[in-house]
C-alpha cells in the first residue's frame, strides 16, 4: 500500500528513477489541430514549440524592474516568449527554452531553467513519428483511423 503521508510522498518523488521522472515533465498542449483537441497535456521534449506564460519571460516587458511593473503603476505586459525547447533536465525536472538566458557575474550567458507548468506547448516536434502516433492514439481513445 502507498503511504498517505506527505513527507513520504515527497520522498518518493525525489527518489523516483529517471525514466519515471521524465514522464512527469509535462506541459499543457494548446493547438488548433482538431485531431489533438482531446489531448490536455504532453510530455515535453527537445524541439517542441512552447510559450512561456509565467515568470519574467512570460512578461518580457517587465525585465527592467525599476522602470515598469505593478508596483510602479504600469502594466507588466502580456506577450510571452515563444520559442522552442533546447534542453530538458530530467533529474531536476526543468526545461531550457531558446532565448531565455541570464547573465552570470563573469558576463557569460547561461540558459535559465523553467518549470514545465509555466509553459504551454503550441506545436509538437514532428521528427518522431512514433511519438505522434502514440499521441494520436490517445486523442482518439485508441480507435484506429
Amino acid at each position: 500500500m502507498v503511504s498517505k503521508k506527505a513527507g513520504k510522498q515527497r520522498q518518493a518523488q525525489s527518489d523516483a528513477p529517471v525514466h519515471i521522472r521524465r514522464k512527469r515533465i509535462r506541459a499543457r498542449l494548446i493547438t488548433d489541430d482538431p485531431d489533438l483537441a482531446a489531448i490536455r497535456s504532453v510530455t515535453v521534449r527537445v524541439g517542441d514549440d512552447v510559450e512561456v506564460l509565467r515568470g519574467d519571460f512570460g512578461f518580457p516587458n517587465s525585465v527592467k524592474a525599476d522602470s515598469r511593473g505593478k508596483r510602479l503603476g504600469q502594466s507588466r505586459g502580456r506577450s510571452g516568449v515563444k520559442s522552442s525547447i533546447v534542453g530538458v533536465d530530467t533529474k531536476s525536472g526543468f526545461v531550457f527554452v531558446e532565448g531565455v538566458t541570464t547573465t552570470t557575474a563573469d558576463g557569460k550567458e547561461e540558459p535559465l531553467p523553467i518549470h514545465p507548468s509555466n509553459l504551454v506547448v503550441t506545436k509538437l516536434y514532428d521528427g518522431d513519428p512514433l511519438r505522434i502516433k502514440r499521441i494520436m492514439e490517445r486523442s482518439n481513445g485508441g480507435a484506429e483511423q
